[in-house]
């Protein structure tokens, strides 16, 4: 049917955009997760709210949704997008609903960074970005990354592969891999890697990818790698 008016135009364009930013129009999720050590290891460095250092263990970066292929974006025209973000831009994170998980939460997705002040701010970000486009409630989708990290347990997966923090040592990337897949049920994680204060290529961020629910892994197409080299420092922390 032809428009016959800008304002009906518009008001359909809105509505387009509207759909585009469905919570549910995604096609699976990233876990992501972090080694503390390469964070801490660059030119950037690191800061800890309150002076408390977490664990020597990988710490959550985010549940992210994404899509299997970008598509062009709803919004900037010549522009692809891989993931939707800021779905609900009203949808603030009310802390009161994981004041249950918040010890686990600070314990397991705690902020590095020197730019927050706090941990909370760090979930609010992740929630406001990533969570509102996942399809959860709050204390479902924080709770469900956490459940992931506990399952995976990728640094008792690693050791087990003899793959361990130490200064000097270089493993193969495609090691690496291999152990992070056996842990993730056979699917293959995308690895990133970021670069050391001395240059040095050393592994920072592991993409796991899980089903709709938050809960399966499932495979899907993610890179083999990004920023990495065949061989990659684990550095201690």
């Amino acid at each position: 049917m032809a428009l016959r008016h800008h304002g009906s135009l518009t008001v359909l364009l809105l509505l387009g955009l509207a759909v585009a930013c469905t919570a549910t129009d995604f096609d699976f999720f990233y876990l992501v997760l972090q080694w503390p050590g390469s964070y801490c290891d660059t030119e950037a460095g690191c800061c800890f709210p309150g002076n408390e250092k977490p664990a020597a263990d990988f710490g959550i970066h985010g549940l992210w949704p994404n899509y299997a292929a970008c598509r062009p974006d709803a919004v900037t025209p010549n522009k692809t997008s891989c993931w939707p973000d800021f779905c609900n831009a009203t949808d603030t994170l009310n802390p009161s609903l994981i004041r249950d998980l918040e010890g686990d939460l600070r314990r397991s997705w705690g902020t590095l960074s020197c730019k927050r002040k706090n941990s909370a701010d760090f979930w609010s970000h992740e929630w406001s970005r990533h969570g509102t486009c996942s399809g959860m409630g709050q204390r479902a989708y924080f709770r469900a990354a956490l459940e992931l990290k506990a399952r995976l347990d990728l640094t008792g997966a690693l050791r087990d592969a003899g793959i361990t923090p130490l200064d000097e040592a270089e493993y193969c990337l495609g090691s690496v891999r291999d152990a992070v897949a056996a842990a993730a049920g056979g699917a293959a994680p995308m690895v990133e890697c970021n670069r050391s204060a001395r240059n040095e290529t050393q592994l920072y961020q592991v993409y796991v990818c899980v089903g709709r629910d938050g809960r399966a892994l499932v495979h899907c197409p993610p890179p083999a790698q990004r920023g990495c080299t065949d061989m990659v420092r684990f550095p201690p922390f």
